[in-house]
């Protein structure tokens, strides 16, 4: 079957299941593929796992690129020790779809397409018909969300206005002002790219775009597809992923209760009513002020713009990959590219975004504190 309007393929599950759609935006090199990489690989388990559903590809042929993603990061191809990156999204290839449009040719990002669905020691599985959903994630190139990328012939973007929810990954290591507060506390190579000389992509990374200017762009491009006025806020929730914790943690050391920081643990719990364990909505939110706090003292413009055009924002910190990078063999033009080691790839709360957007549209069938009582 194919959409009659841009022939694009439409894989069954989207015409027989409610839908869930989410989309991912950043500036460029801000880490959103191994983001990606990082929330599908632990959401396959975690949802297993802990939350008694399953998290399965509606189409591995569509889904291909995160997949390759995902064993980049995480199984290396067979050799777990060997230094892997993730290439960076180009702004054309296989995660776009060249098509005709009304007689135009138009390019159309690549969704990703997931299904959720009850597993038998679900307390909802009797009702799993109703509950199945089709998850669809949008990623895109960081290029395609700065000011005037997105036109008639590449409206790549345009899916953010008609998501559910949208996430905004941030990365602090690219934030001169985020950088200085860290020199003291942090050995990290991302936080100090002047130590590893002109041969390396940490320079190519820190560039002249500042991401609350890319925020500020994507948020306005929403607001005028849904013909809202400087008046109205957005209504879709805005997550702001606060990228590579692992190398900022020291920065909030103490500020989160003891031994529950992201890295110690998981916001989720189990019940003696349920077979499933609960996520824990308020704990993410009280770790979303104090996340807020900080920022608000280091980069107020982040802050400001978000809540000045958003009805809903929330603040989570993650770590797609656990640890710091190390420099790889250098390329032809003598740049050492920032690698890591599969064995060593342990994601800190990368799954916890997705859950927490769920919760907010109220399109998830994973039990949840609210108030502080569990309810599904």
């Amino acid at each position: 079957m194919a959409c009659p309007e841009c022939h694009l393929p439409i894989p069954r599950p989207w015409l027989e299941l409610n839908s869930f759609f989410i989309s991912i935006a950043g500036a460029p090199a801000s880490g959103k593929s191994y983001f990606l990489a990082s929330m599908i690989w632990q959401l396959r388990k975690t949802l297993a796992q802990n939350f008694c559903t399953n998290f399965t590809d509606v189409d591995p042929q569509m889904n291909r690129r995160v997949f390759e993603y995902e064993t980049t990061l995480f199984t290396g191809s067979a050799n777990p020790n060997k230094l892997v990156r993730i290439d960076k999204t180009e702004v054309g290839g296989d995660i776009y779809n060249d098509t005709f449009i009304n007689g135009v040719q138009t390019r159309l990002a690549q969704p990703f397409a997931y299904t959720t669905e009850p597993m038998p020691n679900h307390p909802l599985y009797r009702r799993a018909n109703r509950t199945r959903q089709v998850v669809c994630v949008y990623d895109n190139a960081g290029e395609h969300f700065l000011p005037g990328a997105d036109n008639i012939s590449e409206p790549v973007t345009r899916h953010m206005a008609k998501s559910d929810a949208l996430l905004f990954i941030f990365d602090p290591t690219q934030d001169v002002r985020f950088r200085a507060a860290c020199t003291e506390l942090v050995n990290d190579p991302q936080m100090n790219p002047e130590e590893v000389g002109t041969k390396s992509d940490l320079i190519n990374r820190i560039n002249a775009t500042r991401q609350e200017t890319v925020l500020t762009n994507v948020l306005t491009q929403i607001r005028n597809l849904n013909f809202l006025s400087t008046r109205e806020k957005i209504k879709i929730p805005l997550i702001i992923v606060l990228s590579k914790y692992d190398a900022w943690q020291q920065l909030v050391r103490g500020k989160f209760p003891e031994g529950k920081a992201p890295h110690e643990s998981n916001p989720w719990k189990r019940t003696n009513e349920e077979t499933t364990r609960v996520y824990n909505s308020d704990r993410v939110k009280e770790y979303s002020r104090i996340l807020r706090t900080m920022f608000m003292d280091l980069i107020p413009n982040l802050v400001s713009t978000a809540e000045s055009m958003v009805e809903t924002v929330t603040y989570i910190a993650v770590s797609a990959t656990g640890g710091p990078p190390e420099l790889g063999e250098a390329d032809e033009q003598g740049i050492r590219p920032l690698c890591y080691r599969p064995k060593n790839v342990k994601p800190i709360w990368a799954e916890v975004p997705f859950l927490h957007a769920q919760y907010l549209v109220n399109k998830s069938t994973v039990p949840v504190i609210r108030n502080g009582k569990a309810v599904m």
